[in-house]
């Protein structure tokens, strides 16, 4: 009979990559709040009468959208808020934190179709050294080499924290109040500027218009880069159902 637990902050992080987890880990906590919901149908008060709708049924808000309103603090988190990820996509989502001394990095590549999200701890030289999967509420966990996998309830965590990637939705959270914001292009994609203080530190995201993902977020304490992440080599191609094949050949994408 397989274990029935809710997964806790340290299982995953002695699943996902040791003591380099925990101190990332560690790192998030203090530096990122919890997911928010957020509406998807809107209207953008730029103050033209001319301003782009959004509507509950459209996919995302394009970059196109974007680049006719004046962004600002007065409306970013309205933009941000407007912004829905892709369904079915893939990325590479690399954490950075800095210490007196040093730095440690975790590499994740993260694989989402629907409500099945896949979350891989890659090791410098690519290769993978172990898996989540969510599917549901449940969560399933598996190092490299393993013929099985543990099987859990998902708990409290999200998508997002499994990957060590900041939710930028925690811009929308009460009593967020932006220091500055606007446009600006990354690797020649149109991202969204916030600045916000949170738990003492100052965050800066960029949220990309383009694709409703995080582009890229850093944490400071002071003046001094305590944390970066980078999200890279975004696909939204058809992704392979073996992603979503457990260790004993089960395939959580049912018939």
């Amino acid at each position: 009979m397989k274990p029935d637990k809710n997964i806790s902050a340290p299982m995953l992080a002695a699943i996902g990559a040791g003591v380099l987890v925990g101190l990332l880990f560690l790192s998030y906590v203090l530096s990122s709040g919890s997911l928010r919901e957020r509406d998807t149908g809107i209207i953008l008060p730029d103050g033209d009468t001319d301003a782009p709708v959004v509507s509950q049924g459209s996919h995302m808000l394009t970059a196109q959208s974007v680049a006719d309103v004046e962004i600002g603090t007065h409306n970013a988190q309205t933009v941000i808020a407007s912004l829905k990820r892709p369904e079915e996509y893939s990325c590479f989502i690399q954490n950075t934190l800095y210490y007196e001394g040093g730095s440690s990095t975790l590499r994740c590549r993260r694989y989402a179709q629907d409500a099945l999200v896949r979350t891989d701890t890659i090791s410098e030289t690519g290769a993978v050294q172990s898996t989540l999967v969510r599917d549901g509420e449940t969560v399933y966990a598996w190092n490299a080499g393993d013929n099985a996998a543990y099987e859990g309830k998902w708990g409290d965590f999200t998508d997002d924290d499994a990957a060590m990637l900041p939710t930028y939705e925690d811009v929308l959270g009460e009593g967020i109040e932006l220091i500055s914001a606007g446009r600006q292009d990354l690797d020649f994609e149109p991202c969204i500027m916030v600045e916000f203080m949170q738990d003492s530190y100052r965050c800066v995201y960029y949220v990309s218009a383009a694709t409703g993902l995080m582009k890229a977020a850093s944490f400071y304490s002071g003046d001094t880069l305590t944390r970066q992440v980078t999200v890279s080599n975004l696909q939204t191609d058809t992704l392979d159902e073996s992603l979503f094949t457990l260790p004993d050949g089960t395939s959580l994408l049912g018939e």
